[in-house]
């Protein structure tokens, strides 16, 4: 006879723990076994059947797995939170008893510090990891690097945000990585590629940030926390595989000099990366001249990507632009950098500009007014936009669209991908597409009612064929079926209603 299995040792009982029990495995606080699970990735799990897990009981609980609390039993940190709450405790004795001088001696020597480098190196166990997990990092430092420092904030984690992210910035501008642009209501979404990886970030506006006061701010400076350590390993890493000094040097002015310690490196590198082209040409002449796929990755495919990608990296080259004051610097800058561009700014917005604004090699004046009183004679003027809208057509678009005052193209996001039957705005029609619907719109117009066209035999067939499977489904497939169809045709009537409001408004136009 087999061995009865006790209750609660096998199953889901005994793969979970609820957040009470773990508190009391780990001896530590409530505040403490949050900082610590988020410092350690290790976030509450939702069993199938939580009665099993909670051993019968049907109270509401937070559970977790038993191996990640186990993981967490042999944390250094532990440690380090322990000895902190004794010094706490004694700080506090000493205050109380009005012997500040003792207090601030006890805070410099006996105060515990740790380090999260080896959590870092734990979580992400390869550098392309930490890329994949950089978004939301860059995202929280670009945050707090816009506010302003009190009582929760300390100023000193401003200042690392600040320099953290523009050394990330300065990286992107020399390696010229930047690949898309988006302004929306939250902020300016950047899209960058690394290493093969796709990071997205967003920058929020530079205004003056209300602090709100439902916000637990503790929970998002222990993932600041974290997020600090990786960029700042992140960054080194980003720097040292370019060849470049890590941290870079800061002038008086608080700019970055990206200095290059290994210059005979860096044209051996070159020297390589032009071996390995050569010896792309060679491959590619020996080819068969078989027809691809569309899904097969083809030398002529990856000629293709890197011919477009170093179009982008080169698209602002040999072009001076200058900044007004109501436009923001700071993102513009960033972007016209990463694309090769030069950059000036008036001097009551920044110190030390490249060149003036009577500089007669300006080539484009970016303005955000209405109207431009003494325009300089060739040089083109445009709002904001234009440099956005150009990156992510990976071309120099038309200027006359965005002339100060004018009435902005609509900024679609680059992000979306428009498919078969989607409604494209105007500005995501090529020129060429648009001259050709004007023409069979002409064409249409001047003809006589069409003529009805007899269906094809073909076409009579594929209709049987249709009709015969639909008979052939089951009634939840038909179901399926019939909700489906709807669907496409809710989205094709509101794709045509739009096109008969712009063919409308075209009119209306002419």
């Amino acid at each position: 006879m087999a061995k009865i299995v006790k209750k609660g040792v096998k199953g889901a009982a005994a793969n979970f723990i609820t957040r009470q029990q773990a508190l009391n495995k780990l001896q530590i606080s409530l505040a403490d076994f949050r900082r610590l699970c988020i410092l350690k990735g290790i976030y509450p799990r939702e069993p199938k059947n939580k009665k099993k897990a909670n051993k019968g009981s049907t109270a509401p609980a937070t559970f977790y797995y038993v191996k990640d609390i186990k993981y967490l039993l042999h944390e250094p940190l532990l440690i380090k939170f322990r000895e902190y709450k004794a010094f706490a405790k004694k700080l506090n004795k000493v205050l109380h008893k009005g012997e500040y001088s003792a207090a601030k001696s006890l805070e410099e020597n006996n105060k515990p510090v740790y380090n999260l480098d080896h959590i870092v190196k734990e979580r992400y166990p390869s550098f392309v990891d930490a890329l994949r997990d950089l978004d939301d990092a860059l995202s929280m430092l670009y945050l707090f690097s816009m506010m302003p420092a009190d009582n929760k904030i300390k100023a000193d984690a401003v200042a690392e945000c600040q320099k953290l992210i523009a050394e990330f910035q300065a990286y992107i501008m020399k390696s010229k990585s930047l690949r898309r642009v988006f302004f929306s209501i939250k902020g300016i979404y950047y899209q960058a590629e690394i290493k093969g990886q796709t990071i997205t970030w967003v920058v929020p506006y530079q205004f003056s940030q209300d602090i709100p006061t439902d916000v637990d701010f503790r929970v998002m400076l222990t993932f600041l926390e974290f997020y600090r350590t990786l960029v700042g390993f992140v960054n080194f890493r980003l720097y040292n595989e370019m060849n470049m000094t890590y941290p870079p040097k800061i002038d008086e002015t608080g700019g970055f000099h990206l200095d290059e310690s290994m210059p005979a490196a860096i044209s051996a590198k070159n020297d390589d990366e032009d071996e390995t082209n050569d010896t792309i040409d060679e491959f590619k002449s020996t080819g068969n001249g078989a027809e691809d796929d569309e899904n097969t990755v083809t030398l002529a495919k990856i000629q293709a990507a890197s011919n477009a990608t170093s179009d982008l990296q080169n698209l602002f080259k040999n072009q001076k632009f200058y900044l007004s004051r109501e436009t923001p610097r700071y993102a513009l800058e960033f972007m016209i950098t990463s694309c090769g561009g030069q950059v000036s700014w008036d001097a009551s917005v920044g110190l030390n500009p490249p060149f003036p604004e009577s500089d007669e090699t300006i080539t484009y004046q970016i303005t955000d007014r209405p109207s431009v009183s003494n325009r300089v004679l060739g040089r083109t003027y445009v709002q904001p936009q234009w440099v956005a809208d150009c990156i992510n057509a990976r071309k120099i678009v038309k200027a006359s669209l965005y002339e100060p005052g004018a009435t902005l193209p609509p900024h679609l996001s680059p992000f979306v991908e428009a498919k078969e039957g989607d409604y494209v705005p105007e500005a995501g029609v090529d020129s060429e597409d648009e001259e050709a619907e004007e023409v069979m719109e002409e064409v249409e117009s001047t003809e006589t009612k069409p003529k009805t066209k007899k269906r094809t035999a073909a076409e009579i067939e594929e209709e049987e064929v249709k009709e015969m499977s639909t008979v052939m489904m089951t009634n939840k497939q038909r179901k399926l079926y019939t909700k489906m169809q709807y669907g496409i045709k809710q989205k094709a009537d509101e794709v045509a209603k739009l096109e008969k409001k712009k063919k409308a408004l075209k009119k209306s136009k002419k």
